[in-house]
Parts: structure tokens; C-alpha cells; sequence
């Protein structure tokens, strides 16, 4: 199976992928909230303000690993998380984490995971095509070659250049 084919098998866990970065995004503010020590969160539409012992409220929050969280991204999560909507969410990190456990549950069990799983696995077992010739068989190719053209030389009598 060439690689454009199975690319084009991807685009159908689309959602997936983007979910799973939503969720990744929470999962650092976690991270950054715990190492700053921050003690709440308030994630809005427009701005996220971290609560601790300095308060820090931006529309987007780079964490010390360079990871960049936005408001909308995490609000919209939020609110899948909680089942509500509400102008403005405020989390711990302990609730915080907890939701993230649960998202991070929810998703392993989900049936788009296993349908990509089902994904992969076509991927893995289809046939080589052709163009792609399999590494094992690739030496002894070009080492054949080179044999028959030194054979087809000395017929001709000329002498190879050292």
C-alpha cells in the first residue's frame, strides 16, 4: 500500500487527532498549574487566569516547556468536560486533574480509538506494493548487477578502470 493511500486511510480520524490535542492542552495547563503551584483556574472564552501565588490572566498561557494553551481550546473542553455550559469555568487541580483522568479514560475506550486501532492494523498488514521492494531483498539486488556487468566486459575484452 503506497503512502498516499495510507494517509488518505487518516483523514477519517481527523476529529480524533484534533480531540486528542485538545486534551493534550489540558493536560499541560495541569502540568504548568502543579509546577507554578497554582491553586485554581478560570477558563473563559477569552482569557484563562491562573490563581496562585501570582495571579497570570492572557488569552493564551505558555508553559515553561513551550507548550502554548488557549483560552477557546481549553473552554470548549471544559465545557465537554463538565456537561454545562457556563461563561467561565473555575477548576483546582485537583478537579483539574480529575477531569483530565476521566477525558483520558473515556477516550481509551472510545470507539473512534478502536477504529483507528482497526486503522493501523490494515495499515501494518497490507502488502508491500512493488515500488517499495522490502529491505532484506535490496543488498542482494544490487550486488547481482554489478557481477553480470563485469562478466559482460570481459566478453567484450576491455579491461574495468581501477
Amino acid at each position: 500500500m503506497d503512502t498516499l493511500k495510507k494517509a488518505g486511510l487518516m483523514t477519517q480520524h481527523l476529529d480524533l487527532f484534533r480531540h486528542m490535542q485538545d486534551l493534550r492542552s489540558l493536560l499541560q495547563l495541569a502540568a504548568h498549574m502543579e509546577e507554578r503551584g497554582d491553586r485554581a483556574a478560570l477558563i473563559g472564552q477569552e482569557g484563562l487566569t491562573l490563581i496562585g501565588t501570582d495571579t497570570v490572566s492572557d488569552a493564551s498561557i505558555t508553559t515553561s516547556k513551550g507548550a502554548t494553551i488557549t483560552a477557546p481550546v481549553a473552554y470548549r473542553l471544559m465545557a465537554q468536560l463538565k456537561g454545562f455550559d457556563d461563561e467561565e469555568y473555575t477548576v483546582n487541580r485537583k478537579e483539574l486533574a480529575a477531569l483530565n483522568a476521566r477525558a483520558v479514560a473515556e477516550l481509551e475506550s472510545s470507539d473512534a480509538l478502536r477504529a483507528f486501532a482497526d486503522t493501523l492494523a490494515r495499515i501494518s498488514a497490507a502488502p508491500q506494493t512493488p515500488a517499495q521492494p522490502a529491505q532484506s531483498a535490496e543488498p542482494a539486488q544490487a550486488e547481482r548487477p554489478a557481477r553480470g556487468r563485469r562478466g559482460a566486459e570481459e566478453q567484450t575484452g576491455e579491461q574495468p578502470a581501477a
